[in-house]
């Protein structure tokens, strides 16, 4: 976790943050989304909804067709390349679909903003689509936000700031994958749920600042 009153010495220090349920309340929908690509596609037994939804909840955050390798496995079925493909197709439309009506939580621009503000160097990663999750920043005015934006594999993009000599790094993100991610590279992680978490990482990261 990310310690208490931490600040940025210099434009090294940087914040990457996830997408969905970290700046957009989306987990619900993306649950919804997931199951309902993974019933058409491959018709899987009768009562098996809640084993398909923990399975997304548990791998939520990683690349698409890792998910689906999970689901799969805990369904006890296998899957052609062209119905991975026709899966995520899907998916795919069901979340432009569905996914810009979703709100940010309400404090994710002003954070964003005073973060920049403060010298902290801004990205944000996630294990959608890269050219879907390009769009989906633009579409909403948020790709000024950040220095850079990557799509699909979190850990090399993490890895690769490190490279590049960034120094603290911080991940924020909103579930157990992202966390052990963060581990797994060696960066400090925090976590958000709600609007509420996302006051406490202001508050963690700019000290003293009042919010209004």
């Amino acid at each position: 976790m990310i310690e208490q009153n931490s600040q940025p010495l210099n434009r090294n220090y940087a914040v990457v943050f996830d997408y969905d349920g970290t700046l957009i309340d989306s987990k619900q929908v993306k649950v919804r989304n997931y199951r309902e690509a993974i019933e058409t596609i491959f018709s899987p037994p009768e009562g098996t909804r809640q084993d398909i939804e923990e399975s997304c909840l548990r791998t939520m955050g990683a690349n698409r067709f890792l998910q689906l390798e999970d689901t799969l496995l805990s369904l006890g079925m296998g899957a052609s390349e062209e119905q991975r493909q026709r899966w995520s197709r899907l998916y795919s439309a069901l979340n432009r679909k569905t996914t810009p009506s979703v709100a940010e939580f309400p404090s994710v621009r002003r954070l964003l903003s005073r973060l920049e503000e403060a010298g902290y160097s801004l990205f944000a990663a996630s294990g959608i689509l890269e050219e879907e999750f390009l769009h989906e920043l633009a579409r909403r005015g948020l790709s000024r936000c950040f220095q850079e934006a990557k799509g699909g594999d979190k850990e090399a993009f993490l890895r690769s700031l490190m490279e590049r000599g960034f120094e603290p790094i911080l991940f924020v993100g909103d579930t157990i994958y992202d966390q052990r991610t963060a581990e797994q590279v060696g960066v400090s992680f925090f976590r958000i749920d709600t609007e509420e978490d996302v006051r406490k990482l202001e508050s963690h990261l700019l000290p003293g600042r009042r919010q209004h």
